[in-house]
């Protein structure tokens, strides 16, 4: 019964993605704390307990039934340990000590400029070296002390003068705690291997084989933040074209080795710094888009499918998206014209999105399910199309999130 139901399911998202027309709409909505919170426990408690987290996942998908399943690799459950003793400082999570964000809420991540302006040139002359001396020391406290290593010219007889810098005691350590630290996170994926192998025989196929993120939005995310990357676009146009190619190749060869090792079947690209309001059409063109549909064409040349996840307003970018190969990416929209993106990429790509999370936290029953219907109205007919809120299921309540879903499954049918 189980295994019919995963075939019924992954063949009815399947066939959304070729752009036919399936048994009824696919219903996959992206979560984040919901599942967590529904089950009566905090993001507090499921970051640094795997088995609450488990137990929560079970009851979302035993109760709310998608179409599509992740585990908890999304929402870092169960890493925070590890993190805690690595001393991250890019990311802030509920139940970190001194941490701004509150027991119920998803982490956040700390945006700032890890790279400096004039550090350029060293970046692309050596990103090892730069990784090793600058980035991880500034991000973490483990690393600190690995501002003071000179591996440079520790080559030849240098070798061996070079070798006394490791007597300093907490450079030692660091060592002693990375190991410890990847024993801990080899731990981790595997009891999240394993989980995902539960999900699957519950009968719900997966739906992320990998994250990945675009060759611009490393940049800008990681290493010089949105406000020094905006202005580096003006005053060093180069330098920021020559890092995103340079950061091109692990943004595709990342993704594709997460994938040999999950039964998923869809790359999740968020779309972070690509929308209307953070760069001009002349700008992403020439800063985003090319590095973006060259990932795109580079994860369906090895059999995956790409999950495009616009993020913030996205109608100005719509002619662009229509250059992805037909029937073979998954493209999602936060805030768009969506009558809009149906006449344009209904016949290019599956597509999702169009109700907010706000109406399941704050709406009523009545407004849920004319917003569901609206969207399908717009978005279903000849196929291609996969419902999904346009945020992430948050803090919502329970009953509506119910009647979201009665409402695709019901009145979604072909």
């Amino acid at each position: 019964m189980k295994k019919t139901l995963y075939e019924e399911r992954l063949k009815r998202v399947n066939d959304a993605i070729a752009l036919t027309e399936p048994d009824r709409i696919p219903c996959a909505p992206m979560v984040m704390t919901f599942p967590y919170l529904y089950a009566g426990y905090t993001m507090a408690e499921v970051n640094y307990n795997v088995s609450k987290a488990e137990d929560a996942i079970r009851k979302y998908l035993n109760h709310f039934q998608p179409d599509l399943a992740y585990g908890y690799g999304v929402s870092f459950c169960g890493q925070f340990p590890m993190l805690d003793k690595i001393g991250v400082k890019w990311l802030q999570w509920a139940g970190q000590e001194n941490s701004i964000v509150q027991d119920r809420s998803i982490f956040q991540y700390v945006e700032k400029a890890y790279l400096e302006e004039d550090e350029y040139p060293e970046l692309l002359r050596d990103m090892t070296g730069w990784i090793l001396r600058r980035y991880l020391p500034r991000t973490t406290k483990i690393f600190e002390p690995f501002e003071k290593i000179n591996f440079i010219t520790m080559f030849g007889y240098g070798l061996q003068p070079g070798m006394l810098q490791f007597l300093n005691p907490d450079i030692a350590e660091v060592f002693k705690n990375l190991g410890e630290v990847a024993q801990g996170f080899l731990a981790w994926y595997t009891e999240s291997a394993r989980f995902d192998k539960e999900i699957e025989e519950m009968g719900f196929p997966l739906q992320i084989a990998a994250v990945t993120t675009t060759a611009f939005d490393s940049l800008s995310d990681c290493l010089r933040g949105t406000l020094g990357t905006m202005s580096d676009m003006m005053e060093q146009p180069e330098n920021v074209l020559k890092a995103v190619e340079s950061f091109f190749p692990g943004t595709l060869f990342s993704a594709i080795a997460q994938a040999q090792n999950s039964n998923g079947r869809f790359v999740f690209i968020p779309l972070h710094k690509g929308m209307d309001t953070f760069l001009s059409d002349a700008q992403y063109k020439k800063f985003y888009w090319d590095t973006l549909l060259r990932l795109v064409n580079g994860l369906i040349d090895h059999g995956l499918v790409p999950w495009i996840y616009t993020e913030g307003p996205y109608n100005s970018r719509i002619e662009c998206l229509m250059d992805v190969p037909r029937g073979k990416t998954w493209i999602h929209f936060e805030t768009a014209d969506m009558k809009r993106v149906k006449k344009l990429l209904g016949d290019v790509a599956c597509l999702s999105g169009g109700i907010s999370s706000q109406m399941l936290m704050f709406g009523n029953k009545d407004e849920v399910v004319a917003k569901t219907k609206e969207n399908i109205d717009i978005l279903a007919p000849g196929g291609g199309y996969v419902f999904d809120v346009s945020d992430t299921l948050e803090d919502c309540k329970p009953e509506l999130v119910e009647v979201m879903f009665d409402t695709v499954k019901t009145y979604g049918k072909y």
